[in-house]
């Protein structure tokens, strides 16, 4: 096998998904990107969720993740709440629009994930599971000897 084959299988996974996710969701016309599919869906599974547990699951810097909050609370998909346990942060909440449009999302996941499944076995499914997680874990680590 060339070195090759593994980066542009993922990579043509990757992009398949992407392309099929923002055709379904309309994406464009909504104004949707990936980052905000990915808030959107971890506020939606996450009810008491602040700023800074999104920062964590992204993995990106502080001050992306509030450009990003603040572009969806201007789009009228997030609301900010007080916490009263910690007056520094604040809980995040989906609007109604918010909601439809998580539940879209989620809707969309499950019609793509279905549709990638088909013609694979359990246990092809688990293969690829374990193998693509022990890839993920190797890049994690990747360059922290550096």
């Amino acid at each position: 096998m060339e070195q090759d084959d593994i980066s542009d299988i993922v990579f043509g996974v990757v992009h398949s998904y992407r392309l099929a996710m923002r055709a379904t969701l309309k994406a464009s016309e909504l104004g949707l990107n990936s980052m905000h599919v990915r808030c959107l869906s971890f506020i939606e599974r996450n009810q008491r969720c602040t700023a800074n547990d999104i920062v964590q699951f992204l993995a990106r810097d502080k001050a992306q993740v509030a450009r990003l909050i603040k572009e969806m609370i201007d789009k009228e998909w997030l609301t900010k709440s007080a916490n009263p346990e910690d007056r520094r942060s604040q809980f995040l909440a989906l609007t109604t629009d918010g909601i439809k449009l998580a539940s879209l999302i989620r809707d969309t996941q499950l019609d793509i994930h279905n549709t990638m499944l088909e013609n694979l076995s359990t246990e092809r499914v688990k293969a690829f599971k374990t193998v693509a997680g022990t890839m993920a874990a190797n890049l994690r680590s990747y360059g922290k000897d550096i």
